[in-house]
């Protein structure tokens, strides 16, 4: 069994496309952390914290791969610091695409975990690529899956991650007014669904584009709020401990949901759909002519 760990949150807002001020004020956020809370062990910055949250051109000058400068300077806050440190970035990979990316170091200043945003929101899909593989990563504080803002949205990857199980969600965010309700239900509905912890940290203040409401908030196997920011707009540490024994505890009472699962009927669901989507994908008609009111130059009934 694990022993129970200390977690905090960067409640953060970051400079637009300025890394060098963001990395400064990640490195005073450290030392923050641990003065107010020395036993902490693993510390979650927001999503893209290292950029902000800014849809442009910026993207491709900001852009690193994922062992960059910008690892390199994190790397050693870790090892210095003797923390888990997750942070959000722009990832360039050794063909030029882009990703909305989740680094995790250890302690020892090593990358353990670095994920590439699955679910992409429609206006990021112009910008990044989307990525395609779960990420879970074991530690000596247990086993941690790793998920981006819009991740939270659907179910399939939270219960993926827990199936093989992570014991803990990371999530950083960039959230945006005013969907303040989405947001914290989400985060809630998929530590309940799964009996696993979920620390969605988000950015505060605005970007060019977006205003971000913070609310980062850590919740519990049984999807109570066990901590979160308040709600004055500002940056701020949140600080919770995890405890593994309660998420054992709870799982033998009531929340037995993961034992109780059909995967029997849920792979004959799947592979009925597949089946038929197969069969509609070969038997589609392809039609020459666009026929009327197609909205094709010509298609428009006389």
């Amino acid at each position: 069994m694990n022993r129970p760990f200390d977690i905090a949150l960067a409640q953060m807002t970051p400079a637009d496309g300025d890394i060098g001020a963001n990395l400064a004020k990640m490195e005073t956020i450290i030392h923050e952390c641990k003065r107010k809370f020395p036993n902490v062990r693993l510390l979650l910055f927001p999503e893209l914290c290292t950029t902000g949250y800014v849809l442009s051109e910026m993207l491709k000058e900001a852009a690193q791969t994922w062992d960059g400068s910008t690892f390199q300077h994190m790397s050693q806050l870790a090892q210095t610091f003797q923390l888990y440190i997750a942070y959000g970035y722009v990832e360039k990979d050794h063909t030029g695409n882009l990703y909305n990316s989740l680094m995790l170091i250890d302690p020892n200043g090593q990358c353990i975990g670095n994920y590439r945003k699955i679910h992409l929101t429609p206006f990021e899909k112009a910008w990044f690529s989307k990525g395609a593989e779960p990420v879970l990563v074991d530690t000596e504080l247990g086993r941690i899956g790793l998920m981006i803002c819009w991740d939270l949205a659907f179910p399939e990857l939270a219960r993926y991650l827990a199936v093989h199980g992570a014991e803990l969600l990371l999530v950083p965010c960039a959230w945006e007014s005013p969907f303040h309700a989405p947001f914290q239900k989400f985060a809630m509905a998929r530590a309940i669904d799964n009996t696993v912890y979920v620390a969605a940290c988000n950015q505060i203040g605005s970007s060019s584009s977006f205003h971000f409401f913070g609310l980062s908030s850590i919740y519990g196997p049984d999807g109570r709020k066990i901590a979160a920011a308040n709600m004055n707009g500002r940056e701020e540490l949140v600080h919770a401990m995890i405890d593994q024994n309660q998420r054992q505890a709870l799982k033998k009472h009531f929340y037995t949901m993961m034992d109780e699962r059909r995967i029997d009927l849920y792979r004959q669901w799947i592979w009925r759909e597949c089946q038929e989507n197969e069969h509609q994908n070969t038997h589609r008609p392809h039609h020459a002519d666009h026929g009327p009111n197609s909205g094709v130059p010509g298609g428009s009934e006389a």
